[in-house]
This record gives structure tokens, sequence and C-alpha cells, in this order.
């Protein structure tokens, strides 16, 4: 599988605050399949989301 789109921190963490805005409407145009992360960001937004419970 190819990846065309690497998805950083501060993308994922405004998609997830804009659920249907610009970055939802990039994924619709060029397909799921062609979008990713990587780990470390995956442990970021974990990180911030358990920083932010407290």
């Amino acid at each position: 599988m190819s990846y065309s789109y690497l998805l950083d921190t501060n993308t994922l963490s405004d998609f997830i605050k804009h659920p249907t805005g610009k970055i939802f409407s990039k994924i619709q145009e060029v397909g799921e399949e062609k979008i990713c992360t990587s780990i470390i960001v995956a442990c970021e937004l974990r990180l911030g989301a358990e920083k932010k419970k407290t």
C-alpha cells in the first residue's frame, strides 16, 4: 500500500476539533486509504488527551 499524506499532530488535532472541516474534505477527496500518521503523533495525541482529563 502506498500512502500520499502523513498527517501531523496539528493537522489531526484540527480534524478532531472540526470533524467536518477542510481536513475532512481533503480526506474525502483523496480517499482514506491514502492517509496515515506516525506512532509518535498517535502518542502525542493520546498524551494530550490524558492531560486534558486532569
